[in-house]
């Protein structure tokens, strides 16, 4: 998976796990959230990117 698909299923999760009213269903997608975090950090590092542009 290539960073923009990974910072899209990043970003459905956040929004999935918000729907969510709490029990087992939200505990399971925060784990989903930040799965999708630790895969963009490992990519990024891997690729020599930094988190966000210096510009910022």
């Amino acid at each position: 998976m290539d960073l923009n698909q990974l910072l899209f299923q990043h970003q459905l999760a956040i929004i999935r796990h918000g729907t969510f009213d709490g029990g087992d269903e939200r505990r399971s997608h925060f784990d989903l959230v930040r799965y999708y975090e630790r895969r963009i950090a490992r990519l990024r590092h891997e690729m020599g990117v930094s988190c966000y542009p210096a510009w910022l």
